[in-house]
C-alpha cells in the first residue's frame, strides 16, 4: 500500500471513529418529554395527569343489552371513563356536560364512557337519561361496582382519561364542566398525542 493509500485509510478510520462519537453524544442527550398537559379544575379538585400512564383493570362491565366490555374494546381512541350513579348529586350536576361532550367530540377518536354503579342497572338509569335528556351518552353498567373497584375508586364521580395504547394518563375526583373551554382544551392535547405517546 502507498503511503497515500495508508493516509487515506487513517483517515477514513479517524472520521468513521468521529462519527460514531457524535452519534454516542446524541443518543446519550435526554429525550425531549411530550408537553404536559393544560391544567383543568373541577368542582373540587384539579385533574392530576399520572407521572406515568397506567395498566387499566381488565374488569368487565356491562352495556345497555347485557353484553360484556371491557376497556380493551376501545384501545385506539381516547376515552374519558366517568364512574357516576343516580343517586350521587354531584354526578346528576355533571351529566349534562359529559353529554355535551360527547355531542362536540365524541365519533372516531373519542368517547366518553358513562358508567353507571347503581345496583339495579339499567331500571334508574334509563329513566334518568329521559328525564335530563341525555341523549348523546351511550349507557353502561356496572351494578357489582367490580370495575370501579378495580380501579381503587371509594368516590363518586371519579373520572380517567384514557390514552389511544389504553393506558389511563390522569384522573379526577368530583364533578367538572367537561364541555368548557378547558375540558375540551384537555381532551384535545390527548388526541393530539400519538398512540403510545
Amino acid at each position: 500500500m502507498t503511503v497515500i493509500g495508508k493516509r487515506l485509510r487513517t483517515l477514513g478510520i479517524v472520521a468513521a471513529l468521529a462519527g460514531l462519537a457524535a452519534l454516542a453524544l446524541v443518543l446519550r442527550q435526554p429525550r425531549e418529554s411530550a408537553a404536559p398537559p393544560p391544567a383543568f379544575a373541577g368542582q373540587s379538585s384539579n385533574f392530576s395527569p399520572f407521572d406515568t400512564p397506567r395498566p387499566v383493570p381488565e374488569a368487565s362491565f356491562a352495556d345497555r343489552d347485557g353484553r360484556a366490555r371491557t376497556l380493551a374494546d376501545w384501545k385506539g381512541k381516547v376515552v374519558l371513563v366517568n364512574f357516576w350513579a343516580t343517586w350521587c348529586a354531584p354526578c346528576v350536576a355533571e351529566m349534562p356536560a359529559l353529554d355535551r361532550l360527547q355531542k362536540a367530540l365524541g365519533g372516531g377518536d373519542f368517547e366518553v364512557i358513562a358508567v353507571s354503579v347503581d345496583r339495579d342497572g339499567m331500571k334508574p338509569v334509563e329513566p334518568f337519561l329521559a328525564r335530563y335528556q341525555l341523549s348523546s351518552l351511550t349507557p353502561y353498567l356496572n351494578p357489582d361496582a367490580s370495575l370501579f373497584r378495580a380501579f381503587g375508586e371509594k368516590t363518586l364521580p371519579v373520572t380517567y382519561i384514557i390514552g389511544r395504547d389504553g393506558r389511563a394518563v390522569g384522573r379526577m375526583e368530583g364533578a367538572a364542566e367537561w364541555d368548557s373551554a378547558g375540558g375540551k382544551r384537555l381532551i384535545r392535547h390527548y388526541l393530539d398525542q400519538p398512540q403510545g405517546g
